[in-house]
């Protein structure tokens, strides 16, 4: 399909791609205006994990049209969002309030500007600085990129942004079964050199917790960042817990921060699943360490977005999140672990240009090493097998919805195999051209 008007994400104004004309989506797949079935391998950018139109999201919709479907959420509130924030806040024990955006980077934003105006209330505001990690993506805001540890997506705006700290040379993982899951040996002395220098002027480190999506969906150490964030806390930081891919289901566990990690962040961004991708909404959960600062001092928070506290969205996320109290669905993501750590290693002692492969949760990826024209033929290639993939770089990963995972990935591995003939096929007739 070919576009006059819209400007697609991450393309030129007038790029003049073969575009799929999606026509619907149901289930695990979207269909295309010819009736072609493309199964959706990345769960349209990691927010589907009910999949398309499933009941849980209409019905939820619907009934909460016979009500209203939003209101100003200035000195008005609802039953549906209370109750959407009660669920949030029970995710934790030192959690007591939550607050509402329309985007994982609107969310990541208002974290950032919480834990700030905490310092300014207690007479801090030379603590204006955040430590983030290398790979880092919080989002492509202003505030979100001053976080952002990819220089790719930071270096056109440097102007805009302030300098943050980034910690480098960080030990990725293969998964859990991975040495430096347990014991990274973690450098001490030199760590808290590093907060002994750049603490005193900062208010928060800020982590994904164990998956860095946009950096190619890298696995930090869990040993690493559970001593990173003692570290941190020992030198009075906040901690800014960006969940807003892996929480609430796609790694098997409803808070990645406290069920791996073993933290309660100061806050806590969720967003992606919260909805299972259906309205756009993204929550900040809010330790009482923040929240009572902002008591003591009598003081308000002026950060408000119109469409906070959806009620919509927000009943969607209620029956989302009763599901993965209700259903077996965290303890099927466990089992699919296995599944694709199977799949990944056969593909890796199958295909030579495979260099490296990674699981976590529902989420398997792989570094191939290919020519950039090979890999820009990966997405046509799979959309021949019905598949929708799109690698970032060299990595390419899949990341399916959760509803239906154990007979989704029986679907989908065959089609898995058939698209790295197609890739080796192509490899071969590139070398003999060479």
């Amino acid at each position: 399909m070919s576009l006059t008007y819209t400007w697609l994400p991450a393309d030129k104004p007038d790029m003049q791609h073969t575009n799929l004309h999606i026509s619907s989506a149901r289930g695990s797949n979207l269909v295309t205006k010819d009736g072609i079935k493309i199964y959706d391998a990345i769960s349209s950018w990691w927010c589907k994990p009910l999949g398309h139109r499933h009941p849980l999201v209409i019905n939820s919709i619907l009934k909460q049209l016979e009500s209203f479907e939003h209101h100003i959420p200035a000195n008005a509130c609802n039953a549906t969002i209370e109750e959407l924030s009660s669920r949030l806040v029970g995710i934790f024990t030192q959690m007591d309030k939550v607050m509402y955006a329309s985007d994982g980077s609107s969310a990541i934003e208002i974290a950032m500007k919480l834990s700030y105006e905490a310092r300014v209330l207690e007479l801090q505001p030379g603590r204006s600085k955040f430590i983030a990690l290398a790979g880092a993506y919080h989002g492509e805001t202003v505030f979100a990129l001053s976080v952002c540890g990819i220089p790719r997506y930071r270096a056109k705006y440097q102007a805009l942004i302030q300098n943050n700290y980034f910690i480098n040379g960080l030990p990725y993982v293969s998964g859990c079964a991975d040495p430096l899951w347990n014991n990274c040996n973690f450098d001490h002395e030199y760590w808290e050199n590093f907060f002994l220098q750049h603490s005193p002027n900062s208010t928060a480190l800020i982590i994904e917790p164990t998956v860095q999506g946009a950096a190619g969906l890298k696995i930090i150490s869990p040993n690493f960042l559970i001593q990173l964030i003692a570290l941190a806390r020992k030198h009075d930081l906040h901690i800014i817990a960006d969940e807003i891919m892996v929480g609430l289901g796609r790694l098997g566990y409803r808070s990645v921060s406290k069920e791996v990690l073993n933290c309660e962040p100061d806050l806590v961004c969720f967003g992606k699943n919260l909805t299972a991708g259906s309205i756009p909404m993204s929550a900040v959960v809010i330790n009482r360490s923040i929240s009572d600062i902002f008591r003591k001092h009598n003081q308000i928070f002026l950060h408000s977005h119109t469409h906070s506290c959806n009620a919509l969205a927000a009943s969607v996320a209620n029956n989302y999140l009763k599901w993965l109290d209700e259903s077996d669905v965290l303890i099927q993501v466990k089992q699919a672990e296995i599944k694709l750590s199977e799949l990944m290693n056969n593909l890796c002692r199958n295909f030579s240009y495979i260099i490296d492969s990674r699981v976590i949760g529902a989420i398997a990826a792989c570094e191939l090493n290919l020519s950039t024209v090979i890999l820009e033929q990966i997405h046509a290639l799979a959309i021949k097998e019905q598949l929708y993939l799109r690698p970032i770089g060299n990595v390419l990963y899949f990341m399916p919805p959760l509803y239906n995972i154990k007979a989704d990935l029986e679907y989908i591995e065959p089609k898995i195999y058939k698209l790295f003939e197609h890739i080796s096929r192509l490899r071969k007739t590139e070398n003999k051209c060479n």
